[in-house]
């Protein structure tokens, strides 16, 4: 993976989320990114409307609603959606929506598709990408799917669940890109920033989660002498 590079500009660089685990990933990059709220909802899919288009539609609509009134920003949005049998699936607004959630993942194969927005606001260019990847959830029994509900952790995430949930364990299987289910694939971030005159890359001594090995994150830094 690329070796620090200075951010030649030293123009800003923010993520615009309220996430805690984009806000975590974040911290990766060897660049100094700041983090500022995420405004205003979400819109709904359209009808018709493929997962991934809607993914990086959504990430240009967080990117540009958090641009500040002055000065220049590099602004970096994201969204993550759970996708079902062509279904999106988003954050869950009560118990009765994450059960139904859940209850529709439980010991399926269902898709995590995240969308990634880099915004100049000098210039209003915006680059966009979104990816999938696969997700296996395990059979959990509910009493362990109403225990996670009432522990209040699947309100603020797509499809109800987390992957990396350490108590939970819901997923028994990633195909793809780990990072892009947590909700930040930064080998996609990376690319972005420097269509825009950034070129960042991964901070040494950085731990890659070992789920990342199988993936060219991991692959590469492996290669380059990363930290594990």
């Amino acid at each position: 993976m690329k070796s620090r590079r200075d951010n030649p500009n030293k123009v800003k660089i923010a993520l615009a989320s309220g996430s805690p685990r984009r806000r975590e990933i974040i911290k990766a990059l060897d660049v100094h990114v700041d983090v500022i709220g995420s405004k205003g909802d979400e819109p709904s899919p359209e009808a018709g409307e493929p997962p991934l288009v809607y993914a990086r539609r959504v990430a240009e609509g967080k990117a540009r609603r958090a641009s500040p009134s002055e000065g220049h920003a590099i602004i970096i949005g994201a969204d993550t959606s759970v996708v079902l049998g062509g279904a999106i699936l988003g954050k869950p607004t009560d118990e009765a929506e994450a059960e139904r959630m859940l209850r529709s993942l439980r010991g399926r194969v269902h898709g995590v598709v995240t969308g990634i927005a880099v915004l100049d606001t000098a210039t209003g260019k915006c680059e966009t990408t979104a990816r999938s990847s696969d997700v296996h959830l395990r059979r959990y029994t509910d009493d362990e799917m109403l225990a996670y509900i009432a522990s209040g952790e699947p309100f603020d995430k797509a499809g109800a669940y987390a992957a990396q949930d350490r108590h939970f364990r819901p997923a028994i299987r990633i195909e793809g890109c780990y990072l892009n289910v947590v909700g930040l694939p930064l080998c996609d971030v990376m690319p972005l920033l420097d269509k825009m005159g950034v070129a960042a890359g991964i901070r040494k001594g950085w731990k890659i989660p070992e789920e990342c090995e199988d993936c060219e994150l991991g692959r590469e830094t492996v290669t380059e002498g990363g930290a594990r």
